[in-house]
């Protein structure tokens, strides 16, 4: 969901996009690009999701400002790429969306927490989550990983987004209700599927190119 700038004041998007700068900052300077530099599977891997995450994000759907549609993918990129690296590479889809589609820049920041930062530090936690408490087991790790975090990792961006839509922009609870959250349960469950469809795939045909996941934790002597 692209938030514009018209629904909201100066000072609130100047605010979430200090907050979103310093997220950002804090990836790019802990993310462990010389793992990722050294996997020339994992790189290729990389450079293949952002191009096709940034064809999805071109196929959005919405009648209204504010209220259109379209896949995340950051569940994804975290359980490939870890959050650092997740977030500079969707905030680099975004950005590049954003100039296609002659978005107000100055949204990024609100967008960004929304579409990046809840979904990604979300899914992070509910992998930490799984390692401490689930069987290492691969079935596990692409169903509650892959499959129920992507939905709700979109259940969370819902609810942020509600609430914000609520107390700081001109829309009210019937609008959001008629044009926005009834067409939640149908993208979670394509989020969900993408995620755990692709996660899958990498997991057993390319599991080097999975910076969370390694055949000596998950299959071996299973």
């Amino acid at each position: 969901m692209n938030l514009p700038a018209s629904l909201f004041s100066g000072d609130w998007l100047w605010l979430t996009n200090a907050v979103f700068a310093i997220f950002l900052y804090r990836a790019v300077s802990g993310a462990p690009w010389r793992k990722l530099l050294d996997n020339g599977v994992m790189i290729n891997a990389l450079v293949g999701l952002i191009i096709g995450a940034f064809v999805f994000w071109q196929f959005n759907a919405g009648i209204r400002p504010g209220f259109n549609f379209h896949i995340l993918g950051s569940t994804l990129f975290m359980l490939m790429f870890g959050w650092q690296i997740a977030t500079v590479s969707v905030a680099l889809i975004m950005l590049a969306t954003w100039l296609r589609t002659d978005v107000g820049l100055i949204t990024l920041g609100v967008n960004g927490l929304l579409m990046i930062a809840i979904p990604v530090l979300f899914s992070d936690w509910l992998l930490r989550f799984s390692k401490k408490n689930l069987p290492k087991n691969l079935f596990l790790f692409v169903l509650f990983n892959g499959f129920v975090c992507g939905a709700l990792g979109i259940m969370l961006n819902a609810a942020a987004t509600t609430l914000i839509l609520l107390y700081l922009s001109p829309y009210t609870w019937g609008e959001i209700q008629h044009h926005y959250l009834v067409a939640i349960p149908v993208l979670m469950l394509t989020e969900a599927f993408v995620s755990g469809m692709l996660i899958t795939a990498f997991t057993v045909f390319q599991p080097e190119a999975v910076m969370n996941f390694s055949d000596e934790e998950y299959i071996n002597g299973k």
